[in-house]
């Protein structure tokens, strides 16, 4: 997904660079691949301009295609690159064990996650246990003002920060529950900050309900979170105490890991 840019930032834009990224952004929301007419007509993008910029990512093997079809896909050489750029999240490897622990004992899936802009990337996911399975993974993109995730980490900022990522971004309304006022999203903030945890009440995925925490670095910063999701049912608005105690701790010993060293962790 495309950031945003002031004007002054635009200007250094090379076109085709940009309109390579668009193609290879929306070749990753597609599991099957797309043909060129496909892919000309979903970025508006002409034809010709598209084949030249997948015979040039094939080349490097930033994309495949597909002989039977005809279509192409992501290429290795992006995972390859991709990988690399998970190993600078020293985190993840550190919280992986206690992300296992958190998905054994309360038999929930865990997820890690970074803010980038106005989303959330997930970096480390741990399944759950049942039949019902969150849809998500490694590497997929979620708006901070719905998910638990999200919320978690925008709590522990300051207000005209938080106040300016909600603004500047389109709050779009992922489910009936999703909660798409700045005022009531501000407050949200405030009731979550003071908690210790942010709840997401089925506001990203109708029948799922997620609690997330925040996790602080060296210098005490927040840019990461925890976060465990199940069926409603499952975790229901009375059993919530207990799941979050389990996941205060995760997201204390994550911190830990990675340096920061208070010990009052989001004391009530």
């Amino acid at each position: 997904m495309s950031k945003l840019l002031s004007v002054t930032d635009r200007k250094y834009i090379v076109p085709a660079v940009e309109r390579a990224i668009l193609i290879l952004q929306l070749l990753g929301q597609e599991s099957e691949g797309l043909t060129i007419s496909q892919i000309a007509e979903k970025t508006s993008i002409s034809k010709s301009t598209v084949f030249t910029i997948l015979t040039t990512l094939h080349s490097y093997g930033m994309v495949e295609r597909i002989e039977d079809t005809g279509r192409y896909q992501l290429g290795i050489e992006l995972f390859t690159l991709g990988s690399r750029v998970l190993k600078r999240f020293d985190v993840r490897s550190r919280a992986y064990p206690i992300l296992k622990r958190l998905a054994l004992e309360t038999q929930l899936a865990t997820h890690l996650g970074i803010i980038d802009g106005n989303e959330v990337v997930y970096i480390e996911k741990i399944e759950g246990q049942g039949p019902i399975q969150i849809q998500s993974g490694i590497g997929w993109r979620m708006d901070v003002h719905c998910t638990s995730l999200g919320k978690a980490i925008l709590s522990q900022w300051p207000q005209e920060k938080i106040q300016a990522i909600l603004t500047d971004h389109k709050l779009l309304q992922r489910t009936p529950n999703t909660v798409t006022s700045v005022p009531l999203l501000l407050e949200d903030m405030s009731r979550t900050k003071d908690r210790g945890y942010a709840i997401d009440d089925e506001e990203n995925e109708l029948g799922i309900r997620c609690l997330g925490a925040p996790i602080f670095n060296h210098r005490g910063e927040v840019l990461y979170a925890v976060s465990i999701s199940g069926p409603r049912d499952k975790v229901s608005l009375n059993s919530i105490e207990q799941f979050t105690e389990k996941l205060k701790q995760a997201a204390q010993e994550i911190s830990q890991t990675i340096g920061y060293v208070k010990e009052d962790y989001l004391a009530p």
